[in-house]
């Protein structure tokens, strides 16, 4: 149900939605040079949206290369839900990924992340980013699920390197061709790109200023719409952060180390927690080794033919250390597996690991992303010569000697995607120092999505005194993206800071992570 309370036109425009007629917001700005226009808009679940029935969906026709205005047009939804009683502003979220729904999220954060006030005092923003869902969706489940296995880490010979580059450069060609688009159009996925369809929604709303709040993949979005438009931001929540002024290698190394640790802390919490400890077959971190080198050298068949092997292992670590509960799931399959049953790791596996395409998600458009975001390849390079230097710096850096290190070669793909040695280098941002904005960063310490390096590295170049005041809120312990999650040390500040634009009154609050015990 759509709620407009306490605005003069509501019953006559949610009529007329629930007609399925179309209608605009009056006051809209007519389209600006840029050369959007509006399309249309009707309640989310007529939409096709999952997920957001309090929502009603604005779609856009937004240039698909902003610099280009008369050029070839995408359609881009957003979704709005105007506030019950009277706005105060309009808050807009930006999910993770990337390749994400924000859509599929709207009703779900709404109604039990944030606080009721939001929805009582906010207009709220949630949207499918160019790419996914109801926004020109990019998807080559099969190209991705079916063709593509190859893998690549210090050990691969020249052959191997070869092969791999040549499977990478074929999955990267045939993704465009399953999804049906125009491999020149890949620079167009660019979240530069992307921000600007924000940006013509913003203008469309004909709201002077954005309260925005960004988690994982979103803080890099929502910082990035901040560096192109500072004078439409009214204040920033970044909730897991992504530095943008990390290059891409240093991140993936980080992201290998930081993966690789909280497993390590994961085993080794559970020999000092007694509910836990009763169950392992001895120490932890031990017997997950012996387990791990076990799969290696010999892989076992189950009954129904699943053959769980190194990968099975490693996928379920990686998908099951966010957040606490997820990581007591994970120690009790590893503990089960140990002793032969391998039931419980295959789920988390196949759970978490990435088995099969979701609606709310599509792979391709994290590459798409991604590929485009960070400088792979010099332009005009080769994409074996960039592959080799990142191999080089795993040699370098001990990855292939790390528990999780595996994940450092998640991106290697994006040396060989379409148009990635043809697009301009793209330098990373120069730090933030003093926004025109207040900035709080979120971040917990056990982080191994978005390590709390990016947290801390953002937050260091934020001057103080200088302009609006900034903050740090960090959560020992803790979940990837942390508003939200139970914790009032965290919750408590974040929603001040969203509803009322209260700054904490200490620069830094060090939460020691008040949430129910993992191991009850």
């Amino acid at each position: 149900m759509l709620t407009r309370a306490a605005r003069p036109l509501a019953s006559v425009l949610l009529a007329l939605l629930l007609a399925g007629c179309v209608t605009t917001v009056p006051g809209s700005p007519a389209p600006r040079e840029s050369g959007w226009t509006f399309v249309g808009e009707e309640p989310c679940d007529d939409a096709g949206a999952v997920g957001a029935d309090e929502f009603s969906c604005v779609t856009l026709s937004v240039p698909v290369d902003h610099a280009e205005p008369t050029g070839e047009h995408w359609d881009v939804t957003f979704g709005l839900r105007r506030a019950d009683g009277d706005s105060r502003g309009v808050l807009v979220t930006a999910t993770g990924g990337p390749g994400s729904s924000g859509l599929s999220v709207a009703d779900l954060y709404l109604g039990s992340r944030y606080p009721a006030a939001v929805a009582e005092q906010y207009d709220t923003v949630f949207f499918d980013q160019r790419g996914i869902g109801l926004s020109q969706e990019f998807r080559c489940d099969d190209t991705y699920y079916g063709s593509f296995a190859e893998t690549v880490d210090t050990s691969s010979t020249a052959a191997d390197r070869t092969a791999y580059a040549e499977a990478a450069t074929t999955f990267g060609q045939e993704c465009f061709t399953e999804a049906g688009v125009d491999p020149a159009t890949a620079p167009r996925y660019a979240t530069r790109q992307a921000v600007e369809d924000l940006e013509d929604f913003r203008e469309w709303l004909g709201t002077p200023a954005l309260v925005l709040y960004g988690e994982s993949y979103g803080t890099q979005y929502v910082q990035t719409y901040a560096a192109a438009h500072p004078d439409r931001v009214e204040r920033v929540v970044v909730d897991g952060v992504v530095d943008l002024t990390t290059d891409i290698q240093d991140f993936a190394l980080g992201s290998a180390r930081a993966d690789s640790e909280i497993l390590a802390r994961t085993l080794l919490s559970c020999d000092t927690q007694p509910a836990c400890a009763d169950e392992a077959p001895g120490t932890s971190l031990a017997a997950y080794d012996e387990l791990q080198a076990r799969l290696a050298a010999e892989p076992v068949t189950l009954d129904d033919g699943t053959v769980v092997d190194e990968a099975t292992l490693k996928s379920a670590a990686f998908g099951w250390i966010s957040d606490p509960y997820s990581r007591t799931e994970l120690q009790v399959a590893v503990n089960e597996a140990v002793l032969g049953d391998y039931s419980a790791l295959v789920d988390l596996a196949e759970d978490g690991g990435g088995f099969g395409p979701t609606d709310d998600f599509s792979d391709a458009l994290f590459y798409a992303v991604e590929c485009q975001d960070y400088d792979f390849v010099p332009q005009g390079g080769d994409g074996a010569a960039a592959l080799d230097g990142w191999l080089d710096r795993a040699a370098a850096e001990g990855v292939d000697q790390l528990r999780l290190g595996d994940y450092y070669y998640g991106d290697t793909p994006c040396h060989f995607w379409p148009g990635v040695a043809d697009s301009p280098d793209v330098p990373r941002p120069a730090p933030v120092t003093d926004p025109p904005y207040p900035v709080l960063v979120v971040n917990a310490d056990a982080d191994p999505n978005t390590p709390v390096a990016g947290a801390l590295g953002v937050f260091r170049d934020l001057t103080p005194g200088q302009g609006p005041e900034d903050a740090l809120v960090l959560l020992q312990g803790g979940f990837h993206v942390v508003w939200g999650a139970g914790d009032p040390c965290v919750d408590g500040p974040v929603d001040a800071f969203v509803l009322e634009g209260t700054v904490p009154a200490e620069r830094f609050t060090n939460c020691p992570g008040d949430i129910a015990d993992p191991y009850p």
